[in-house]
């Protein structure tokens, strides 16, 4: 029973995304290229459509933009100051000859740009396009991209092929975003992939530091990756009694800016 649940999940996150690339997917086109019964491909859409990533239409399903998050460049644009913060805090995390993984998102590439120094030597595993842009350009950084498909919505690689590559690696410092805290601690994503990408992080990394501000808290994506309690650090930009007492909580050190910028 574990095995096939796995199996289905796997085939879920497949189909999701191959329905994302597509206008339009007809149940005998899911049939062939997943090879499973017609029956089996309409509960299947049945899940994705209670997830809220795709809409039935007549003879198959297409990709669901109710519910689709404002772009990444918007998202980036948004509560500039408050990443900044975030960014030069979370690099005072930064060590000489460290591994580290910087995740997707739109806070990840100000651990770099707000910085008041950075160490000369990094090694740094990513799939997130602007870091691997900024990297390439301003640094000597030995970096190794991810592999997979671009989603346009995290501005990174992520698929599965994301996913299975980084076995291959072990991570001193990984440094993730969230879409959300909630108040019982748990952190999510709107991408089911971008969820298991940061769970196998997590999985391979000594510490793990979350960058995330404080309008997060008490919000809630679709899709759960882990716990505070699976935090060490938490790069944030306000230190109040609600921050101080949810990293409490779940045992996890805040990680402020001593330097107003």
């Amino acid at each position: 029973m574990p095995i096939q649940k796995n199996m289905k999940s796997v085939r879920l996150m497949q189909l999701e995304q191959y329905i994302t690339d597509r206008e339009f997917v007809s149940i005998e086109e899911i049939c062939d290229k997943f090879n499973i019964h017609p029956n089996t491909a309409r509960s299947d859409i049945k899940e994705l459509v209670a997830r809220g990533v795709a809409q039935k239409r007549y003879g198959g399903v297409t990709y669901s933009t109710a519910n689709l998050p404002i772009s990444f460049r918007e998202r980036q644009e948004k509560n500039i100051q408050a990443k900044r913060s975030i960014g030069l805090a979370a690099s005072q995390l930064l060590n000489e000859d460290d591994v580290i993984y910087v995740d997707a998102g739109t806070t990840a590439l100000m651990l770099f740009l707000a910085a008041k120094s950075l160490p000369k030597r990094l090694t740094v595993i990513t799939n997130n396009l602007d870091v691997v842009a900024w990297a390439a350009r301003n640094t000597d950084y030995t970096v190794f991209v991810l592999p997979g498909k671009v989603n346009r919505q995290l501005n990174a690689l992520a698929s599965l092929e994301t996913i299975d590559s980084l076995s291959a690696y072990n991570i001193k410092t990984a440094f993730l975003g969230t879409r959300g805290v909630s108040l019982k601690g748990e952190l999510s994503s709107t991408s089911n992939i971008d969820a298991k990408l940061k769970m196998t992080v997590i999985a391979l990394s000594e510490r793990v530091v979350l960058m995330a501000d404080y309008q997060k808290i008490n919000q809630t994506a679709m899709f759960k990756f882990a716990s505070m309690s699976s935090v060490d650090y938490w790069a944030c930009e306000v230190n109040n009694e609600e921050v101080r007492g949810l990293a409490d909580k779940f045992n996890t050190l805040l990680v402020l800016s001593l330097i107003h910028i």
